[in-house]
């Protein structure tokens, strides 16, 4: 953190960070936010997770805001009103890539630009810029033009996860200045990893109710303070092994698009909170949700990519002790999920009328992931 924080506030280069979930990527811009003059405008590509860091800055006294479609327009107008003044209060701006590149905020940019107000481009979850990577937007191709608008203002790029070919991919198309690369390892001893074959269990919904129990007792059933994540591919899923495990005493609930956003929204505030243990959700859950003592993650259902499970088991551990992920595989799950995705490789290919390489990432990343979890050892 320290290195990259010199670099970020040296400003003579772009910098691109890659370190893991849990490692601290946020501060590496948002102190040099702090101590600069003007405002850093952060990318970031979901709403729920921009509220969240929001709302943790606000709590430090650090003035933070976001202006999205969600925004009601009296706090929208009292935002712009800020960004428009002489001085603005504000340090760090938060917005997602879409917003950044409507019509309705040119004007804001262009003002800030034209008075030298900006002090820094962080681009977070740059991962999903890469048609390479296991989160890939297209809305976030358009950040390269609006990086070549600002070509005296220091980048910043950061990601916990990204291959070779994604760093490549990353610094192309944010068309990053010969960017510094601070990359730190992906191994952390903390973690314990497991697979269990679901099909050779006499009832997985009890063993998964027993490893749970074991991952949040401290011994003798005291219940530690701790929680856990459940991650399903189907709402149908997230709704069943949820209503299997209270049934069987650990409160739980589902988390999916499937729900009214009161319903999910309540669902995450109670697992913050501790009122509920464990949170049962699609994979959709927990990009940027700042959480130490999840002390499990567990996937019923197969991920798509080492790379995408690598980032949604780090949730796990974040306060450096001891935690479990484990992932309980399926052939027939397995023979889905291959079905799945070359099916939409298949509809892509059609749609263009011809083939790219990276179509075949999907498949040989997932083939990566079957591979792990049917290694013996």
């Amino acid at each position: 953190q320290e290195d990259v924080v010199k670099a970020v506030v040296k400003g003579d280069r772009d910098v691109f960070v890659c370190m893991p979930t849990g490692a601290g990527k946020s501060l590496c811009y948002q102190l040099p936010a702090v101590l600069a003059k003007g405002i850093t405008l952060v990318i970031s590509p979901l709403i729920a997770l921009i509220q969240d860091q929001v709302d943790h800055l606000r709590d430090l006294n650090i003035p933070a805001c976001s202006i999205n479609s969600k925004l009601p327009a009296g706090e929208r107008r009292l935002i712009l009103a800020d960004l428009e003044s002489e001085s603005p209060r504000l340090k760090l701006l938060y917005i997602t890539p879409e917003m950044v590149a409507s019509s309705a905020f040119q004007p804001c940019l262009t003002g800030l630009l034209s008075r030298s107000l900006l002090s820094y481009l962080a681009v977070d979850e740059a991962h999903c810029v890469s048609q390479w990577g296991h989160d890939f937007r297209p809305d976030y191709l358009k950040l390269g033009s609006l990086r070549a608008r600002l070509p005296g203002i220091p980048c910043v790029a950061l990601t916990a996860t990204a291959p070779q070919k994604v760093q490549e991919d990353i610094a192309k198309s944010l068309r990053l200045r010969s960017p510094l690369s601070f990359a730190t390892p992906v191994f952390r001893s903390n973690l314990h990893y497991e697979v269990v074959y679901r099909e050779l269990l006499e009832d997985p919904y009890k063993h998964l109710h027993a490893f749970i129990r074991e991952a949040l007792t401290l011994g003798e059933g005291i219940w530690n303070i701790g929680c856990g994540i459940v991650y399903c591919r189907t709402r149908d899923g997230c709704e069943t092994v949820a209503y299997q495990l209270t049934k069987l005493g650990v409160l739980a609930k589902p988390y999916h698009a499937g729900l009214k956003a009161g319903d999910r929204t309540e669902a995450q505030t109670d697992w913050m909170q501790g009122k509920v243990l464990v949170i049962v959700a699609t994979i959709s859950f927990g990009m940027g949700v700042d959480k130490s003592n999840v002390r499990f993650v567990a996937h019923w259902n197969l991920a798509k990519s080492l790379a995408s499970y690598y980032q949604e088991s780090g949730r796990a551990g974040r306060d450096g002790l001891p935690s479990s992920c484990r992932t309980y595989y399926s052939p027939k799950d397995r023979e889905q999920l291959n079905f799945l995705i070359r099916k939409e490789v298949a509809r892509k290919q059609a749609k263009r009328g011809s083939e790219k390489d990276q179509d075949k990432a999907s498949i040989t990343d997932f083939e990566a992931m079957v591979s792990f979890c049917e290694q013996e050892g």
